[in-house]
């Protein structure tokens, strides 16, 4: 089954119901078991601060309730959960030309696992030759 990473955009583009039609294919091919999504922890932290915050994403507010949502989800699903960034993925962190921890480290988890691509609409990343990028 085909393995994809999704950063913290993409999940909240997703629980906004503002995601392009690429990535949201994918979401609803995991939704159907088809394939799986990993969410890395620091993309997880950064969804939820989002949220909490009260920042748009894309124009919208998401609201509270999607916390408990997105939880749920990544506490009882097969096909989306959550990941922790292996050591072997802190090996590769230090190599990968990106200015921000938090993007290495979801970078990192795509790379040293058998994740197809990231679903991102992040510009940097979309230009590391490593990464295949789905938005």
């Amino acid at each position: 089954m085909k393995l994809f990473t999704a950063d913290a955009v993409a999940v909240l583009s997703y629980l906004a119901d503002t995601i392009p039609h690429k990535s949201n294919e994918i979401f609803k091919q995991a939704e159907s078991g088809l394939v799986r999504i990993q969410v890395p922890e620091i993309a997880v932290g950064e969804v939820i601060y989002t949220i909490l915050k009260g920042k748009e994403v894309f124009g919208v507010i998401i609201p509270l309730k999607k916390i408990l949502l997105l939880r749920n989800v990544l506490e009882t699903s097969k096909n989306m959960f959550s990941v922790n960034l292996t050591i072997n993925g802190w090996r590769k962190v230090r190599g990968i030309d990106l200015p921000d921890l938090h993007d290495r480290m979801i970078v990192a988890t795509h790379l040293t696992t058998d994740s197809q691509a990231l679903l991102t609409d992040d510009g940097k990343i979309r230009e590391l030759k490593e990464a295949e990028v789905i938005w």
